[in-house]
């Protein structure tokens, strides 16, 4: 194997190093990401559980109020 050719093989073998790194790299990032993504729609998902609950109660509550004023306003007659 001649000198040019041993240069050769060793840029290749250190592309093929770096390409296998940058792979890793990405699987990893890839694989971070769905996580981050499937906490955050679960996180997502809880938020709007607790508001649905949250505007229930305030309707309630409103509805009280309501019917508390109405009370007021005939015993003040």
């Amino acid at each position: 194997m001649t000198e040019m050719e041993k240069q050769l093989l060793s840029a290749l073998e250190s592309l093929q190093t770096s390409y296998e790194q940058q792979q890793q790299a990405w699987q990893d990032s890839y694989s971070s990401l769905q996580h981050m993504f499937e906490a955050t729609s679960q996180a997502l998902t809880h938020s709007d559980r607790v508001c649905q609950h949250l505007s229930s109660q305030v309707d309630s509550l409103r509805a009280q109020v309501e019917s508390l004023s109405r009370n007021v306003s005939r015993l003040m007659r």
